[in-house]
């Protein structure tokens, strides 16, 4: 049995993998640095916001092609984020997460049809 252009078709496959990794790794900066926008603006209503401390300590991390990250660097960020026993939650990062989230996938399901 001789399967001719079968070399070729390889080629092409693992050419077209690579370039759905690039558009991919696209998305998915874009989308992490849309959602830390949406964070920092979300901070700007929190009780920390007094002194800016945690918006300012809010921060984009592409930790690889196909991970990103949206940090916040400030102490007291999950108390903010989920509350104390003496102060209610004023959540700042699920909500742009949450916003981010069906952007995300939107974009990724446009890139595979």
């Amino acid at each position: 049995m001789d399967l001719d252009g079968l070399d070729a078709l390889l080629a092409k496959l693992d050419r077209m993998d690579r370039e759905i990794e690039g558009d991919v790794g696209t998305i998915v900066k874009n989308n992490t640095i849309e959602m830390t926008q949406k964070v920092v603006k979300n901070a700007e209503f929190t009780q920390g916001y007094q002194t800016g401390y945690t918006k300012r300590n809010i921060e984009t991390k592409i930790v690889s092609n196909l991970v990103g990250k949206t940090i916040s660097k400030s102490e007291h960020s999950g108390y903010l984020e989920f509350g104390t026993r003496f102060m209610d939650a004023q959540p700042f990062i699920f909500p742009g997460f949450y916003n981010q989230k069906k952007q995300f996938l939107d974009d990724l399901n446009r890139l595979v049809k």
